[in-house]
């Protein structure tokens, strides 16, 4: 019994090696493939392309020395059309309308080949990417698309926007006076004001909240007890109304270093969100 058991998990074995060595095959005579694919495309096109280490090739069509480089946490907005080696196009945005994609550099991934393409790039510059299927789509397929397709790719990086320069956009657009700028990074807009005595430390205190992104994107709202100096609630939150009055009303705005930082919180607030509450104080 022990040997024929022996001999059914050696077989066994031998199966799952033969097969993924049948898998590392196909996978390899398609990479091949993809190779000669993008050649052709190149040739083609009359191109000139540069490969990279990783295999993409590529070629930055249109420049831009002193434009913003994204790094991580930035808020990128780009526009793309996808297209296969045949010149089809099967994914883009609207570049007609105006509406590209927007997604937080090195937080969001899109395929690797966009992604190594985009590392590349500077806001306002275009790029030419093409790309083998390990740094496309893979294994994946659709009505549209193949598995172990090559795919190209022309991007546009329209802009690029840190966490100061998605707070200061948001306060221009809805021309808020700012009350207060403090070291932190926090804004502070006192819009209702008494002469009750300010809050101090130690001091428990009732607070109706309204907690939206910059997107205007409400993500919570209801009213809190806080103990002013003993760190329960989120740094920004508590800086803010620690410089208020009992029946005061103002808005705070601050950066992910005071709020939910580079993890961010739930599926709504995403890592490196800067964020606004709109707070009263109307107890203590």
């Amino acid at each position: 019994m022990k040997k024929i058991h022996l001999v059914i998990a050696v077989v066994a074995a031998l199966s799952i090696v033969s097969c993924q060595t049948m898998l590392e095959n196909d996978a390899q005579k398609q990479y091949e493939q993809n190779e000669l694919d993008i050649q052709n495309y190149i040739s083609s096109k009359q191109l000139t392309m540069q490969k990279s280490t990783s295999g993409l090739y590529y070629n930055i069509l249109k420049t831009n020395p002193t434009g913003q480089k994204p790094n991580v946490g930035d808020e990128v907005s780009i526009h793309y059309t996808l297209f296969k080696m045949s010149g089809v196009k099967f994914d883009s945005t609207e570049r007609v309308k105006n509406v590209p994609f927007s997604y937080i550099y090195g937080i969001n991934r899109l395929i690797l080949g966009m992604d190594e393409g985009i590392a590349m790039m500077r806001q306002g510059e275009q790029g030419l990417f093409l790309m083998n299927h390990t740094l496309a789509f893979g294994s994946q397929s659709d009505a549209q698309l193949p598995a172990y397709s090559a795919v190209g790719a022309d991007v546009e990086l329209v802009k690029v926007r840190n966490e100061e320069q998605q707070m200061e956009d948001y306060i221009s657009s809805k021309n808020l006076t700012i009350t207060e700028k403090t070291s932190s990074g926090l804004r502070f807009f006192l819009t209702t004001t008494t002469t009750n005595a300010q809050v101090k430390a130690g001091d428990v205190v009732s607070v109706k909240y309204t907690g939206k992104l910059l997107t205007d994107k409400q993500f919570d709202t209801g009213e809190i007890s806080v103990k002013i100096g003993a760190g329960g609630v989120i740094k920004g939150f508590e800086e803010g109304i620690s410089k208020m009055r009992l029946g005061e009303k103002a808005t705070l705005i601050f950066p992910s270093s005071l709020g939910y930082g580079t993890s961010g919180s739930g599926n709504v607030i995403r890592p490196y969100a800067p964020l606004l509450f709109e707070v009263e104080i109307v107890n203590k």
